[in-house]
């Protein structure tokens, strides 16, 4: 045989041995990668894996790793992929009504600007879903079944931030502190939804900004007529019950983000990967 022949068939060799073992490491490393991108940015690019795809990243942890940290490194990554399939997609301009959203990690602002007056409404996603488990057992039941035998949490799962609305003409500003009502939005059609989905918890004036001297009324001790007007001002400032249930809706696709991308610092914390954690902005 010539050498030219023998050059050929050699490098046919090594290239093949190289292909396989590209192949090994490529499944090796495909939790791997998959921790290092940011999944909620592309999370409308990419396409559902297929379940064979899923159950071959969930079987190939990274190596080095104890058995306790491969186990939660699998079950994190389970749960990513399952929240990712029902995640709703937030996509800029973030708007409800004539109201313009601003995102600030787990922070939401909106704003309404008139040349008489600025609106401002603010919320904190952090903590805003209620307990399911606590529901469930005042309300004594045992949650929805779903037709596989499961707990359907779609309905329950929905964040109802407190939220501050902020009314500022020159230098004096109205604080109205709302609250959603506990069964303002479980398991209802939107042509069904409540006349008070939210109320009045107290309220502050002052000017300026608002500091530990000002002073603060329990909205519980107004007069309930005082009460209903103060409602009917605020929905002639664009805060209505329809506002309201706008407002748990970015509140829970924003929630459902962020939950998402603690899961996936989570993995980053179990595998030690020295990644800083990056606040989730717009």
């Amino acid at each position: 045989m010539s050498n030219f022949l023998k050059i050929c068939k050699l490098g046919r060799s090594v290239l093949l041995t190289n292909c396989r073992l590209a192949k090994q490491m490529e499944r090796t490393l495909a939790v791997s990668a998959m921790q290092l991108q940011h999944l909620k940015d592309e999370a409308v690019k990419q396409e559902t894996p297929k379940d064979d795809e899923l159950k071959t990243e969930s079987l190939s942890p990274p190596q080095g790793l104890t058995a306790l940290q491969r186990d939660l490194l699998e079950l994190i990554t389970a749960e990513i992929i399952e929240e990712r399939r029902m995640q709703v997609p937030l996509k800029p301009p973030y708007k409800i009504d004539d109201f313009v959203g601003h995102f600030s990690g787990s922070k939401v602002e909106l704003v309404k600007q008139s040349p008489d007056e600025r609106i401002n409404v603010f919320f904190n996603v952090s903590k805003s879903v209620p307990n399911r488990n606590v529901d469930n057992e005042a309300s004594g039941g045992d949650g929805d079944v779903d037709n596989d035998g499961g707990v359907d949490c779609s309905t329950t799962v929905r964040s109802v931030p407190k939220f501050e609305v902020l009314i500022k003409r020159n230098n004096l500003m109205l604080s109205v502190f709302c609250v959603f009502k506990s069964t303002a939005l479980e398991d209802i059609e939107p042509e069904q939804l409540q006349n008070d989905l939210f109320e009045i918890q107290d309220l502050s004036l002052y000017t300026n900004g608002w500091n530990d001297s000002c002073f603060t009324v329990d909205a519980s001790l107004i007069d309930d007529d005082l009460q209903a007007m103060l409602v009917e001002m605020l929905e002639e400032k664009g805060i209505t019950q329809e506002f309201a249930r706008k407002l748990s809706d970015l509140a829970t696709a924003r929630e459902h983000a962020l939950y998402i991308e603690f899961l996936e610092n989570l993995s980053k914390f179990t595998v030690g990967l020295p990644l800083p954690i990056k606040e989730a902005n717009n």
